[in-house]
């Protein structure tokens, strides 16, 4: 008795082979036109043989081995193209077309001859598509590997980390940049390792599921932000992305999981974020007025300090706009603002209160633009300087006009001599100084106290204005000196006209209570031409005209000069003289 012994295997190869052979059948390439050809060549060569089996007696038969030899060509052609799919299927198609000529028509060797034939078609179907499916599946293996291999080199290159791990969550692949991020020494250290045993203490941080242990979804991939600690080194912050991984049949066989250390665009968008929640609470909370406004001057946004400047609420500020709130006369020189593209002063421009008065409103803008350059808006400062420009107004006042009289001081009128002087040169045309002095005007101290003496010249520097065009200049020296700049003259002769409203002027009475008082003036007057360069000699020349007025009986003006139309040196011109 023989004993035979089985590999342990070797009970599951007809299984294996039968499970192969009903699932190449069940792949038939129903739909290829060389399938339906080879089956037509079947069809052929089964209807010469049994065409030959019923009508061949007597004649020289086809020996089966040349049936065998064309029924092969078929076979070996559906093998080549197909494989098992196609050649089984082409074999069995043959072996069923012979089965009724083995039946009916053969008969002792004829039959086992026929049937031979179909046994060894069969073998060879199934030999020749098992080969070409082997062969065909080592190439593709051959190729997979060579394409693994090629974007294994592609990955190493890759800044991003790469871990592919099977279905228990077993390392299978890692790339230079996941090794890097796990602080190993090679990829050799992560492979065969469970996935897990890297985020041990990730797992114990994290409020739910990471990435990877959450179920396989073939749509969507899963992503997540990971929170690393390596042992020693820290830890960082990482962007995870898992994908499931699929064979050529849509099952999932693994998973791929992307990681990127995200740590420095975290900080960054941290420290964005706190910077942008700094501005929101300066803005909100500046005691200046502040808002974003655009290119086209409307508001995107304004804080509480501008809305309570103005008297307005948020939204009724946003609806107007800055042009709505903006003086007609100075909305021009806003827009001008704007055209510099950033390169701004500060800009005072009169804002109008909910109440219909109107503020002046100290600008400060600055240019936001994106990244391209392109301007998206302005963040811009408005400060309420109304009472800061009435006080700087009110010191230029007493800095240049007499505090008594509200007329021009001597600072002020020197300017505007060497303004007229400038245009003298200029046209060649005259002006007129003239030194006016107030005749016994002791004597109004004297008899009536400093303070009548003070309305006294209040409304004699009104009268003298009076008596003045727009072009000209009337200024209080101090005491009871007064000053006038005749400007733009054509002919010397002109001022006379002044000089005669002047005397008429002074000629009324004015009131002291219950008295009248009479003040006279005398005049001494300089004509300057182009020649003349600057306000001493006019004035010297002019103080000396007045007191040969006065030496010729006060109430009088002189003139000093060379002009042709007046005889050398001084002469009197009474009131009313023509």
């Amino acid at each position: 008795m023989t004993s035979t012994a089985t590999h342990p295997s070797g009970s599951h190869l007809p299984r294996e082979l039968l499970t192969r052979v009903v699932a190449g059948a069940t792949q038939v390439p129903w739909r290829k036109r060389a399938f339906w050809v080879t089956q037509a060549l079947v069809v052929g060569v089964v209807g010469v043989h049994l065409v030959d089996d019923r009508y061949g007696a007597g004649l020289a038969q086809i020996p089966a081995v040349v049936t065998l030899v064309l029924l092969v060509v078929p076979v070996g052609y559906s093998a080549m193209q197909f494989g098992l799919r196609g050649s089984l299927p082409t074999a069995l198609w043959a072996a069923v077309l012979m089965f009724p000529d083995m039946l009916v028509i053969d008969s002792g060797v004829e039959r086992w001859t026929d049937g031979s034939v179909v046994a060894l078609v069969l073998i060879l179907a199934v030999a020749a598509g098992r080969t070409v499916d082997l062969e065909r599946r080592d190439s593709a293996s051959r190729v997979a590997e060579d394409r693994v291999r090629g974007i294994a080199r592609v990955a190493d290159q890759l800044l991003e980390g790469l871990c592919v791990t099977d279905l228990a969550g077993v390392i299978t692949y890692v790339n230079s940049a996941w090794v890097k991020m796990q602080g190993l020494s090679s990829p050799a250290s992560a492979l065969g390792r469970p996935l897990a045993s890297f985020h041990a203490q990730e797992e114990e941080d994290a409020d739910e599921a990471l990435p990877y242990q959450l179920p396989f979804d073939a749509d969507l991939p899963r992503r997540g932000l990971v929170r690393h600690h390596l042992p020693g080194r820290g830890e960082y912050l990482a962007s995870v992305t898992v994908v499931p991984l699929l064979d050529e049949r849509g099952r999932a066989v693994g998973r791929l999981s992307a990681v990127r250390d995200v740590t420095a665009e975290q900080r960054a968008a941290t420290a964005l974020q706190e910077a942008e929640e700094r501005f929101r609470v300066t803005f909100e909370r500046a005691p200046l007025g502040m808002a974003l406004i655009t290119t086209e001057a409307r508001f995107l946004q304004v804080n509480d300090a501008l809305c309570e400047m103005l008297g307005r609420s948020r939204d009724e500020v946003i609806a107007l706009g800055a042009d709505g709130l903006t003086h007609p006369e100075d909305r021009e020189p806003m827009r001008a603002l704007h055209r510099q593209d950033g390169r701004q002063e500060r800009l005072v421009k009169r804002y109008q209160h909910a109440d219909g008065h109107f503020l002046l409103i100290q600008i400060s803008s600055s240019l936001v633009s994106d990244p391209a350059g392109r301007p998206l808006y302005y963040v811009s400062q408005f400060q309420d300087v109304t009472e800061e420009q009435r006080s700087q107004l009110q010191l230029i006042e007493q800095a240049f006009h007499d505090p008594l009289t509200g007329l021009p001081n001597r600072a002020l009128f020197e300017e505007r001599v060497g303004q007229a002087l400038a245009r003298v040169r200029r046209q060649h045309s005259l002006l007129a100084v003239m030194f006016c002095d107030l005749n016994d005007f002791k004597e109004v101290n004297d008899r009536f106290g400093h303070q009548a003496g003070d309305d006294t010249l209040r409304a004699v520097a009104a009268r003298l204005e009076g008596c003045i065009r727009e072009t000209d200049t009337v200024a209080r020296f101090g005491g009871d000196e007064f000053v006038f700049l005749l400007d733009g003259l054509s002919e010397p002769s002109e001022v006379e006209v002044t000089v005669a409203r002047i005397h008429e002027a002074l000629d009324s009475p004015h009131s002291l209570g219950d008295q009248e008082v009479v003040v006279s003036a005398s005049i001494g007057i300089a004509i300057g031409s182009w020649q003349s360069s600057s306000l001493e000699p006019l004035l010297g020349q002019a103080d000396a005209a007045m007191y040969q007025a006065k030496a010729a009986g006060g109430g009088r003006a002189a003139v000093f000069g060379e002009p042709a139309a007046y005889q050398p040196g001084a002469r009197a011109i009474r009131p009313g003289d023509s």
